[in-house]
């Protein structure tokens, strides 16, 4: 009974609970929302508090892959808080949909409230003092991963979008490459920052 008293098990547990909320919301519209990458991170982020909660519930410890696993989806929530609040949302008002893009729908959890409680947990009430330096680079590997893929689609013509900075052939080359090495550069310093506050809180 203590161990579900723990600060970061309640938190991991309220994520699963409104990722699983936000999720469903998401999937009325069909696998097909998979292609954007807050519900690819939301869906992570899912996987690996579940991951958390039944290695320290039954096991009573948590491996290091489920620590790994948690820095990535802190890493990827942190990066679609950032994106939604700085370029999502300045974009958003002049077509009056800020709401679409901050709290409506499956956003209010997608966008909002799992990014935070996912970073204050990863950040502030787990022990994940075995993260070093050289994990940032693992936990910033999925946003490279979809931004390269996604980028290459959309070059071949086989993926539009889905977000306005992707569209190639609607901006300059140019600007292309510096969303891509804006939106990478973000993801590698959100990883360094949590890492960084990881070891300030452990010495």
């Amino acid at each position: 009974m203590e161990k579900l008293k723990k600060p970061f098990v309640i938190a991991n547990a309220v994520i699963v609970l409104l990722e699983i909320i936000g999720t469903a919301i998401s999937f009325r519209n069909g696998v097909g929302v998979l292609v954007w990458y807050t519900v690819e991170s939301n869906v992570l982020a899912l996987i690996a508090s579940v991951c958390l909660l039944a290695a320290y519930l039954i096991g009573g410890s948590v491996p290091r892959w489920v620590k790994l696993l948690r820095y990535c989806a802190a890493v990827c929530l942190a990066v679609t808080f950032l994106v939604v609040v700085l370029v999502l949302t300045p974009w958003a008002i002049p077509y009056g949909m800020v709401g679409d893009v901050l709290y409506k729908g499956p956003q209010i959890y997608h966008h909002i409230l799992c990014p935070i409680i996912s970073f204050i947990s990863f950040a502030f009430l787990e022990d994940n003092r075995e993260m070093k330096p050289i994990h940032a680079l693992i936990a910033a590997a999925p946003t490279f991963l979809y931004g390269t893929v996604t980028m290459l689609l959309n070059i071949l013509r086989l993926l539009e979008g889905p977000y306005p900075f992707l569209l190639v052939y609607e901006q300059p080359w140019f600007m292309s490459v510096f969303w891509y090495a804006a939106i990478l550069g973000l993801s590698y310093a959100v990883a360094r920052a949590l890492g960084a506050i990881i070891r300030k809180r452990n010495k």
